[in-house]
């Protein structure tokens, strides 16, 4: 790989290495806590279940699209996407990276590398669920948008952290879940414009 491409593959690589290597037992809970969308879950799905019911159709409508934008980055991400570039993670080329797998953290070397299942890399699926999130919020509610912009950010750093993407997956993922934010931001507003003309 020679020119810009494996200028940008030698920059990507010593990022990675110089978060993953930058340890602490503090920060391996935090990396750790905000990677796992699952504790988050029952949190976010409650907080929007309350919004849906004690809102108005206007924000109805505003959080179902939003959902249906999550659900759909996601599906771009790992099923269109990540199969187009093929970009493997980082723990099936590069020794002594630092990975949790399996609830548990793993120094890599060959022997240990030969057993992992091919997996793919490029974007990174944390990095554009929540950057969709986050500038779809945004598009309506800056304050909150602001605040999951922040917790995305902290969501990409642990996944370089945890050793299971490059830097350069994240910020793939922040620019592609922000201009997809952004797309379902604008359709939301544009059914609630049709919705407000249909009732007057």
């Amino acid at each position: 790989m020679t020119g810009i491409a494996g200028y940008l593959q030698q920059v990507d690589v010593k990022l990675l290495l110089l978060i993953n290597h930058a340890r602490s037992p503090a920060l391996d809970f935090v990396m750790k806590t905000v990677s796992d969308f699952n504790l988050f879950l029952p949190l976010i799905a409650a907080f929007i279940i309350y919004r849906l019911v004690r809102g108005g159709t206007a924000e109805r409508i505003m959080w179902i699209v939003g959902i249906l934008a999550v659900i759909s980055s996601d599906a771009m991400c790992a099923r269109v996407l990540k199969p187009i570039i093929g970009r493997y993670r980082p723990y099936l080329d590069i020794d002594g990276l630092y990975v949790f797998k399996g609830h548990k953290w793993l120094i890599i070397d060959p022997g240990l590398r030969s057993g992992f299942k091919p997996s793919l890399s490029w974007p990174s699926c944390h990095a554009f669920n929540i950057w969709t999130a986050a500038s779809y919020i945004f598009g309506f509610r800056i304050a909150e948008g602001l605040a999951v912009a922040l917790l995305a950010v902290m969501v990409c750093y642990s996944r370089v952290y945890l050793g299971v993407h490059y830097p350069l997956d994240t910020l793939g993922g922040m620019i592609l879940g922000i201009l997809w934010g952004l797309l379902f931001a604008w359709l939301a507003r544009l059914a609630i414009s049709a919705m407000d003309n249909k009732a007057s």
